[in-house]
């Protein structure tokens, strides 16, 4: 990784997707700020505007800020051009060119790694018994298995917490930069995540801007490193499930009572045949094949 790699996501107004198809037509983030303004426009389509601040060399103060920040914190910076950025991520056509992690890196390089997720507000009796089960089951059948959740939010807190609960190995996704992770219950989930041999991920550097959690674009990179997404119960269909639908990655989805509110979004995704329906935790070990 170069100092080019992180500058490059500092670029105002630059997405992921637009940094991807950046990096593939100039070969690398020093191909692109070595490029001219006239083969910017020409070749990548940019707007001029944003070719110019390109040249002259936009987000290399905050990429070096960065890297003292991260150095001092712990963090590791790892871009996808790296051995040690997750396959399975780079295969997506949004993937972030830069990740920040904190803890066991090699989890991802797991063979199974599955997703939980869950409603954005609290976690029903109904829900959080069902993810039990799994969850032991799991643990006895695939103890191998890598569980990936958000850090944030009531839900994930009980998932994660769970898992680690159950010896199962864990990767919270943040969607707050690492060093920022304000909540003290989340981060005594972040230091237990850790205690137990388990990383911490984000996408969001140090010195960007603090942006609303609940649109943070995390839920894709949950949806990219896993195999496959289990659905336990929400109002709605979840973000992640969203994503990994786009990504062609399996979902699985807990059925509910049609009077429950929290039971809509999996019902609605098992009616539309954009999960399969849940029968018992030996299906989610069988249909993502974890052991």
């Amino acid at each position: 990784m170069k100092i080019e790699d992180i500058a490059i996501s500092f670029v105002p107004n630059l997405t992921p997707a637009a940094v991807v198809h950046l990096l593939e037509r100039f070969g690398g983030a020093e191909g692109v700020y070595g490029a001219s303004v006239e083969e910017l426009v020409r070749v990548a389509q940019l707007k001029e505007s944003i070719a110019r601040k390109i040249v002259a060399r936009a987000g290399f103060a905050e990429a070096e800020r960065e890297l003292r920040v991260c150095e001092n914190s712990g963090i590791k910076v790892v871009a996808s051009t790296d051995e040690s950025y997750p396959n399975q991520l780079r295969y997506i056509d949004d993937y972030p060119h830069i990740i920040y992690m904190v803890g066991a890196s090699s989890l991802l390089g797991a063979p199974a790694m599955c997703a939980m997720v869950g409603g954005q507000v609290g976690i029903s009796p109904y829900g959080e018994k069902s993810a039990l089960v799994i969850l032991d089951y799991i643990a006895e059948t695939a103890p191998e298995t890598v569980i990936v959740g958000a850090l944030e939010g009531d839900f994930n807190s009980v998932i994660l917490s769970a898992a680690i609960g159950s010896g199962l190995r864990v990767v919270g996704v943040s969607a707050s930069p690492l060093s920022q992770i304000s909540s003290q219950r989340y981060l005594s989930l972040a230091d237990d995540i850790l205690s137990h041999g388990g990383l911490l991920i984000a996408e969001r550097g140090e010195n960007s801007a603090k942006v609303d959690e609940s649109l943070s674009p995390h839920h894709r990179i949950i949806a990219g490193i896993c195999r496959g997404v289990v659905v336990v119960e929400g109002r709605e269909i979840p973000q992640v499930a969203k994503y990994a639908d786009g990504y062609g990655r399996t979902i699985l989805a807990l059925p509910g009572r049609i009077t429950d509110s929290m039971s809509w979004g999996a019902n609605r995704m098992i009616a539309t045949s954009m999960a399969q329906m849940v029968c018992s935790a030996r299906d989610v070990v069988e249909y993502l094949e974890l052991d």
